[in-house]
């Protein structure tokens, strides 16, 4: 007999087990993450389009290892102003145009946060010529909001995308000084 113990309201949104499932591989069929988590298929269905009407999932996504393709990962850290309706424009309408992609980078992660730093982006570029492009555009753009020069730092090694772990984990290793 199967347990129904998933609920398809905004108890949801907690039910970590239901989550968990999707990340580890939303593309497994919907009845093997509804036998993990002993439930029906049809319930698996219904709980997550109402996550994904609700915004609680917002899409789904490969998880890229630009090394292999050529690429380099980088993080841009800056200091801005506080948030005006101004910068929040100038903010959604780069991201919106696709502004990193016109200049062959492409965004990770973007973060506005509390701490140290304001802002922070992860992004993937095929050439430091590029990410070196893609950081004076920011630099440029939001000159007048920032606080401080930009750091851009180079990503050595991902240990986790996405929530995934790295399959060459072991790679890590490499980095060890003699």
């Amino acid at each position: 007999m199967i347990e129904n113990h998933l609920e398809c309201d905004t108890t949801l949104y907690k039910n970590e087990d239901f989550i968990n499932e999707l990340l580890i591989d939303p593309r497994r069929s919907l009845s093997k993450i509804a036998d993990v988590l002993h439930t029906y298929r049809q319930k698996v269905w219904r709980c997550i389009k109402k996550c994904e009407q609700d915004t609680v999932i917002w899409g789904y996504t490969a998880v890229v290892d630009e090394e292999k393709m050529g690429w380099k990962s980088f993080i841009l850290l800056m200091k801005m102003e506080p948030i005006s309706n101004e910068l929040a424009d100038l903010l959604i309408g780069r991201v919106l145009n696709h502004a990193a992609g016109k200049l062959r980078a492409r965004v990770i992660d973007s973060f506005y946060m509390n701490g140290k730093y304001d802002w922070i982006i992860v992004f993937a570029a095929d050439s430091w010529a590029t990410a070196r492009k893609y950081y004076d555009s920011i630099r440029k753009e939001y000159k007048k909001y920032l606080t401080e020069k930009p750091e851009l730092i180079d990503i050595v090694f991902p240990i986790t995308r996405y929530g995934k772990i790295n399959p060459q984990i072991e790679k890590i290793r490499d980095f060890i000084p003699p």
